[in-house]
């Protein structure tokens, strides 16, 4: 995983390759979940919006909010 992230940071999203989604660039959550694949990693986000949704990593790109 690229991102050093732990359940419960905070996160920015920086981009997602995702056209069906309504989140935007900027937009903060708090990562709930992380499940580790072969080269991939989805991190399962509760996002200020409401929405949940798992980013991938590394193709998605986030950025973890220093507290």
């Amino acid at each position: 995983m690229k991102n050093k992230v732990n359940v419960g940071d905070r996160i920015e999203l920086v981009f997602i390759n995702d056209s069906w989604t309504q989140l935007k660039p900027g937009i903060r959550g708090t990562v709930m979940k992380i499940e580790s694949e072969t080269d991939e990693t989805l991190v399962w986000v509760q996002w200020d919006t409401g929405e949940q949704l798992a980013l991938l990593d590394p193709i998605d790109k986030f950025k973890v909010i220093k507290k």
